[in-house]
């Protein structure tokens, strides 16, 4: 087959979630014998490389950054949400998509790209190649989470990033936790198909970090600095295990994103922190070959998200023989508890993390050997068989696309 991957995160430009997916399936399918291009609208470059057999296009993003001229002023026509809910976004990503597409005379046989802001709108609507959306975490899912209440103009995001996963020939989801979540909140009909199918996982780069034996009781939590994540809930639970005595060190790995309170996340981090007494450290975003030195510091992984469709960084830190506590609302918690490599607790629970984190922090030696556990574990999510997997969506998208035609989408 040919496939095209839709994704401005591709690395190495972003390494998050999304990036990190489509990179590595990319790579395992290539491997299997398929022409796999990636697009990537990101900068004004244009660039044209192929990289063990995966050929990644990076175009400009066709946009006129009008918030960015207006300076201080941007405040007053960009609300709340911003730029989560951002319709001159959306448009962008999807008039640039559709056009490079057109130009780079790919022709896919199938087209991959994921829910948020519409990259392939206009496969949606013309219908001219079989669509896959790849449920990752709606965009404006992050903003229902803090208030149910949509803005206007965050309904109509909503509604449109909706409208391509809706019309798609297939949908799949890294978690079933997603899948009920979307459910739940009517953005999936009850009759949507999805497939739920895992991240691919490739442990050898985290094979040879020591196991947390000889560990100090240091917290690790990789990822963006964001309030889903639940980064307040790991310094409460830090707090309390002070008060047992136990001086847990969180170091923070990831950039800032967001505001809580009306406050730089990253800031209002470092200030609670100071509140609390709790020894932190913020390393910023660091490159993908240098997260293997920061799990080895870690006694302990932790995953404290509000919600998590699944989390690269759980499967990081396991593949790095470290046990990882996790939040029942991540889609890595199944993992976890499936092979016994940590523990899993209810969301926006100090104490409850507290009590699952102490274990590993007063016995390292038990720490190793549930490390160990959940890194022999990790070889189950070989990215050369969840690519077979994908495979056999990507034959059901273009049987389904043969079936009804051009010009009518899928339920």
């Amino acid at each position: 087959m040919r496939i095209a991957f839709l994704c401005e995160q591709y690395p190495p430009v972003i390494w998050d979630g999304a990036g990190v997916y489509t990179h590595d399936i990319a790579h395992a399918l290539a491997r299997r014998g398929h022409e796999v291009h990636v697009l990537c609208t990101q900068g004004r470059a244009v660039r044209d490389d192929v990289f063990d057999g995966v050929h990644v296009h990076r175009r400009p993003l066709l946009r006129a950054p009008v918030t960015r001229y207006l300076g201080p002023a941007a405040k007053l026509i960009t609300g709340r949400d911003h730029p989560r809910d951002s319709l001159s976004l959306r448009a962008s990503l999807a008039v640039s998509y559709g056009f490079w597409l057109r130009q780079s005379g790919i022709r896919p046989d199938v087209i991959e790209t994921q829910d948020g802001e519409t990259r392939g709108l206009f496969t949606a609507l013309g219908r001219r190649t079989p669509l896959v959306i790849h449920l990752h975490t709606p965009t404006m899912m992050d903003v229902r989470m803090r208030d149910p209440e949509l803005t206007r103009k965050g309904e109509i995001a909503d509604r449109v990033d909706r409208f391509s996963a809706l019309r798609a020939d297939a949908r799949t989801s890294p978690s079933q936790l997603l899948v009920d979540t979307l459910r739940d909140l009517d953005w999936l009909r009850p009759d949507t198909d999805v497939d739920v199918i895992p991240y691919p996982f490739e442990n050898a780069s985290f094979a040879e970090v020591p196991t947390a034996e000889h560990t100090g009781p240091n917290l690790v939590v990789v990822g963006r600095l964001e309030w889903r994540k639940g980064l307040d809930v790991l310094l409460d639970a830090a707090s309390r295990l002070q008060k047992r005595g136990i001086d847990a060190k969180v170091i923070f790995v990831g950039k800032s994103s967001g505001r809580v309170d009306g406050v730089e996340t990253g800031t209002w981090l470092e200030r609670r922190a100071a509140e609390l007494g709790v020894p932190v450290r913020f390393d910023g975003h660091v490159a993908r070959t240098d997260l293997p030195g920061l799990y080895g510091e870690a006694r302990v992984v932790v995953v404290p998200s509000r919600f998590e469709s699944f989390s690269i960084a759980g499967l990081e830190g396991m593949a790095s023989a470290r046990p990882v506590v996790a939040t029942a609302t991540t889609g890595v918690s199944t993992w976890v508890a499936r092979w016994n490599g940590g523990a899993v607790v209810p969301p926006e629970n100090p104490d409850a993390m507290a009590d699952a984190l102490e274990p590993f922090l007063t016995d390292a030696a038990h720490a190793a050997t549930v490390g160990l556990r959940g890194r022999a574990g990790t070889a189950e999510l070989n990215p050369d068989v969840i690519a077979a997997r994908r495979e056999e969506v990507y034959l059901k998208a273009i049987a389904r696309h043969q079936v009804h035609g051009p010009t009518r989408g899928r339920g």
